[in-house]
């Protein structure tokens, strides 16, 4: 879906007659995850539904910037939303379609549910007929424990003040990730690479990314990447290196080595084989580097002739009409 089209569906959304929302909390228990439906008194959940329609408008429909890229090819610009096409899908990010094929949750109840255990909340946004889920990732800071000081409101009487008795949970406009479409949207990475089955699914495609470079046979051991495959960011870049490189596969090795021994920004950060055919990778920054070249980062101006290293890039239509 292109960034037009990811926009046009929202405001499908958002301008459909009736279009509200629906509050659900995702607590975690000893036995897993469970979605629960928030009753919030009618006034106030028009405000907060307000609030996330006026964000999401704000975030992205009125960004004319924005960037639209899979999350396998995240890079480090800062305006752009990631489509989620990695073969294994968070549980996190499967609720969101739960929200729209079940109907039938339970009420969150203060009898036996604690705010303490809100791990997420979840926004359903729509009517009957067009529907979108939010998912916010609950921060512990914005609990305000009630067994952790003293609060204080002011009371009905105007020039006094009284304690809170119960915990406040604190809601902002800021949402995490988006589900339209049958299609799953990242706005933060920050809580995605926090879940358990993201970073499951980042190393199973990274360990498929070392297999791809080890089948070109260009690296003289390939062990030292799989070394560092625990590492969220670098496992992120392995995939990127070979999800769309229009380097590997594409540029011959000769090419490739070449390159990374005469470019200004690369001259003499490298070692290689006795045959000078394959990169030696036994440091961390070699092996940043490598990756880096696989993805084309090391860039130089038609222009200027200056040289720029570019790890954020859109390709350029030359078509002419």
């Amino acid at each position: 879906m292109k960034a037009v089209d990811f926009k046009s569906a929202i405001s499908n959304v958002l301008s459909g007659e009736g279009c509200s929302a629906e509050f659900y909390f995702l607590l975690r228990g000893k036995e897993g995850s469970i979605l629960k439906f928030v009753d919030i008194n009618e006034e106030d959940q028009e405000s907060l539904s307000n609030m996330f329609i006026d964000s999401i408008k704000d975030k992205i429909l009125k960004n004319d910037d924005l960037a639209l890229i899979e999350i396998s090819n995240a890079d480090d610009r800062t305006n752009a939303i990631y489509r989620y096409d990695l073969d294994e899908v968070p549980l996190e990010l499967l609720c969101l379609n739960d929200i729209l094929s079940n109907d039938d949750f339970e009420r969150f109840d203060f009898g036996k549910d604690e705010l303490g255990k809100v791990v997420g909340i979840l926004i359903l946004v729509g009517n009957q007929n067009e529907q979108l889920v939010l998912y916010k990732y609950q921060y512990p800071v914005m609990l305000i424990k009630q067994d952790r000081g003293f609060s204080l409101i002011k009371s009905r009487d105007a020039n006094r003040f009284e304690k809170i008795s119960e915990d406040i949970l604190k809601i902002n406009s800021n949402f995490d990730f988006l589900h339209i479409k049958s299609e799953y949207y990242v706005l933060n990475l920050y809580p995605l690479e926090r879940f358990s089955g993201f970073q499951h699914a980042i190393k199973n495609d990274a360990e498929k990314s070392i297999e791809i470079i080890d089948k070109v046979d260009i690296v003289e051991d390939i062990s030292v990447l799989s070394d560092r495959l625990d590492d969220m960011s670098f496992a992120r870049k392995l995939v990127r290196s070979t999800k769309k490189s229009p380097v590997l596969g594409v540029v011959p090795n000769n090419i490739i080595v070449s390159f990374s021994n005469s470019h200004p920004a690369l001259r003499g950060k490298f070692k290689y084989n006795i045959d000078r055919t394959k990169i030696n990778l036994a440091t961390k920054k070699s092996q940043n580097l490598f990756l880096k070249i696989l993805n084309d980062d090391y860039l130089q101006s038609e222009l200027t002739k200056l040289f720029y290293d570019s790890s954020a890039k859109d390709s350029v239509d030359i078509s002419i009409n």
